[in-house]
């Protein structure tokens, strides 16, 4: 019945990894869609805002206007031009990507994942085959009754042909195969417009020149890793076709059936892997594929354009694109405007009485807005960085987070956030005034505005209404005093280069990068932009668990990057990896007093959590890391909580059942002591070489043995001190249990007596 049960399990567990697969599939494919949708949307905003400024520049030319209105008129316009090319390469670029993805999708990695599972399927009626032959085998059917049926049960078992198995079914139930969608260049974005830019081609000129530049250099990044994954994917995949090929040129010991049966379920376990191998580098050679095409488009077009760049503005009056309409009407999306470029504003965050002299914004600078003396002015050397340079700017930064930086009447900043409803961008002034308060930065014609006033900007808005001391809203009567700034720790995106895949973590990839201000290699943990807003809440809740600490023991934290997506979590990078994998490659290799310092390193990481009243609640080999002159540092605090005691509400999904306490598992009840139960489980690892504990047990059984006063043994070659130790820590009672501190102690003497 066990193996029977393991059937079932199998079976389920691969139904399960069918669907989080293709998900994934899907899930990437359908980001380059969004990619061509989000970069259509905001070419259309492009030539909005580009309508906007040519209407005001020709206004501006037909009152005969001149000086400084005018001159601000023109670099406006010549914003707006410089990134209608940009956005209109972008936008082509996405169509080239979007193309490519679907013929590697529908062509290749499509195929050989519904053949991977296909051939996992087949594997498993093998087993079910080789069960039922062993029941069979092992079964008396010496009654003369029985004979008949016996027979009939070996020949139905022999007619199951695991390679034709599926054949019927796949015939019955098959789907239509799935048609090229067709991804066009919308002609209609630029019928309004007179000029060089054309369909499906890159406009290259001295403007858009950096920008393709910097794409490139950012592929062929990505292509370099890209390379790396792919070697290490097709070895790991030569590596498991060797030992098919050696099981298949095994010796066949036909005396010896456990020999076999053993040596048989090795063979199907590894033609599984072989597949799921397979499906990985065929993946992974799409990808490689997709970028290179990309990388070979962008040469061409910087290659055919040579060194002699035309410019895109002859003179600073005209341009080489115009157009056709002459409507007025404003961009249809936050996106674009809110990031209209404004020099940093924030040291002009003073009041009046400061000393700082302030000039009035002149109503006619923006068309339709009627502005107060109350309005500022913004200079033209100000129009140069953009809103993310603010310092009040805490960019995508969650609503409880940011809550938690608000706390004094007048308390302010300003986020990013989505519509829940349209998914679209929109931005927030989040501010404390008889409680937390938050106001969407509505944009019309006149620009951007609360209830009064609309200025060009968010920086000029948010400026304006600090130094003037006006409300925000009549109904909340808000006053915004204290702008609050970003803190050391909230670090820009831009100062950080994701360089090589090394893992993958609960909510998203993790990498290897660098910190460019520090020059500092890191490790970088992102967060995938598809996750609830509860999952992004755990995600960042590691971070701020993190940064409180400072301890050698302790995984060192270096700031959270949340201005645009993906958000990520910064640390520093332990060149040693997993503590785990460490132990598996070199544990036996390591001596009693060696093993015994590893245990002394994690338990003083421990202690110091305890102090701290936080609680770990995966303590595990798995989420330690080791360091140099193999220092143990305790990582992973995704399931931490800063209390001293934690109690769980939503079951036991999840939960390292094999590492947890059993009153955690009764009762969902955290405290420090059960994090002293998982530190026992912890130091059997590290003294076994990285083997999984309880050893032949499932999950369940493992839970009823401890329960029932099972402990295990010591591994071979464990101190006799050590192991005493381990049974003080695994007491039932937790009360019974020694604390980290006295833990720390008394491996310490350990360490010191070996």
């Amino acid at each position: 019945m066990e193996k029977l049960n393991e059937i079932l399990h199998e079976k389920k567990t691969v139904k399960k990894q069918y669907l989080e697969e293709r998900n994934h599939l899907e899930n990437d494919f359908s980001k380059v869609q969004t990619a061509v949708r989000t970069q259509k949307q905001e070419y259309d905003k492009c030539l909005g805002k580009l309508q906007q400024d040519q209407a005001k520049l020709q206004d501006l030319k037909g009152k005969a206007k001149s000086g400084g209105k005018l001159d601000k008129a023109k670099l406006d316009h010549k914003k707006s031009m410089v990134k209608l090319h940009i956005v209109h390469n972008n936008y082509v670029l996405s169509l080239e990507e979007v193309c490519l993805h679907q013929k590697e999708y529908l062509n290749q990695t499509l195929p050989e994942f519904l053949d991977s599972h296909q051939a996992t399927q087949e594997a498993l009626a093998q087993q079910c085959k080789d069960f039922l032959q062993s029941f069979y085998t092992n079964t008396n059917f010496c009654s003369e009754d029985f004979c008949d049926m016996s027979k009939q049960i070996s020949n139905s078992i022999e007619e199951i042909v695991p390679e034709n198995h599926f054949v019927q079914f796949i015939d019955a139930f098959k789907s239509d195969p799935i048609e090229n969608v067709t991804f066009e260049f919308d002609d209609g974005l630029i019928s309004s417009v007179t000029g060089d830019l054309k369909a499906d081609t890159i406009q290259l000129n001295a403007e858009t020149h950096e920008a393709l530049k910097t794409r490139l250099q950012s592929l062929e990044e990505e292509e370099s890793t890209t390379k790396q994954e792919l070697e290490s994917k097709e070895e790991a995949l030569k590596e498991v076709e060797d030992a098919i090929t050696q099981l298949e040129c095994s010796p066949k010991d036909k005396d010896n059936n456990m020999l076999l049966k053993k040596r048989r379920q090795r063979y199907l376990q590894k033609k599984r892997e072989r597949h799921k191998c397979l499906l990985e580098v065929t993946e992974t050679k799409a990808k490689l594929e997709i970028q290179s095409q990309m990388i070979k488009r962008i040469k061409e077009s910087l290659d055919a354009a040579g060194d002699d760049m035309p410019k895109m503005l002859d003179n600073g009056d005209d341009c080489d694109v115009s157009l056709t309409s002459d409507t007025n009407q404003p961009p249809n999306s936050t996106i674009a405007k809110a990031g209209k470029p404004f020099k940093s504003l924030f040291n002009k965050f003073k009041k009046a009485d400061g000393g700082e002299k302030s000039t009035h914004y002149e109503p006619n600078d923006v068309p339709d807005a009627n502005h107060t003396n109350n309005a500022h002015e913004v200079n033209s050397s100000d129009v140069e960085a953009v809103l993310e340079e603010q310092e009040w700017f805490h960019g995508v930064l969650p609503r409880e987070e940011v809550q938690r930086l608000l706390s004094k009447d007048g308390d302010f900043l300003v986020r990013e956030s989505k519509n829940k409803r349209t998914s679209e961008v929109q931005y927030v002034l989040s501010a404390f005034w008889n409680g937390h308060k938050h106001f969407i930065i509505q944009y019309g014609e006149g620009g951007w505005r609360f209830e009064g006033d609309s200025f060009p900007s968010i920086p000029e808005l948010v400026t304006n209404q600090y130094k003037s001391g006006t409300i925000v809203t009549a109904k909340s009567q808000c006053i915004l005093s204290n702008p609050i700034i970003k803190e050391q720790w909230q670090l820009n995106n831009d100062d950080i280069a994701l360089e090589m895949k090394i893992g993958n973590g609960n909510f998203g990839e993790v990498y290897k990068g660098i910190y460019k201000p520090k020059n500092q290699v890191v490790a970088i943990k992102t967060c995938r932009d598809t996750l609830s807003d509860d999952q992004r809440k755990k995600f960042l809740q590691e971070g701020r668990i993190l940064k409180q600490y400072d301890h050698p023991n302790i995984v060192q934290f270096i700031g959270i990057a949340a201005q645009r997506q993906p958000v990520m979590i910064v640390m520093e990078y332990v060149a040693g990896g997993a503590l785990l994998s460490y132990l598996r490659k070199h544990g036996k290799s390591q001596s009693k007093k060696q093993l015994t310092k590893m245990c002394e390193d994690a338990a003083n990481g421990m202690a110091y959590l305890e102090n701290k009243n936080c609680i770990h609640r995966d303590l595990a080999a798995r989420n330690c890391l080791v360091g140099d002159n193999n220092v143990v540092k305790i990582s992973d605090f995704g399931m931490s909580r800063e209390e001293e005691e934690y109690t769980v509400s939503d079951g036991l999904k999840q939960i390292p059942i094999k590492w947890t306490a059993p009153e955690a598992l009764l009762y969902g009840k955290y405290t420090s002591l059960c994090d002293v139960w998982s530190f026992g489980i912890l130091m059997w690892e590290i003294f076994s070489g990285g083997l999984t504990p309880y050893q032949g047990m499932s999950n369940a059984q493992a839970r009823e043995r401890v329960d029932a006063g099972y402990r295990m043994p010591a591994s071979e070659g464990t101190p006799e001190a050590i192991y005493t130790l381990m049974k003080k820590i695994w007491e039932y009672n937790p009360t019974d249990r020694p604390h980290f501190e006295a833990i720390r102690k008394e491996l310490k003497s350990i360490h010191h007596n070996l």
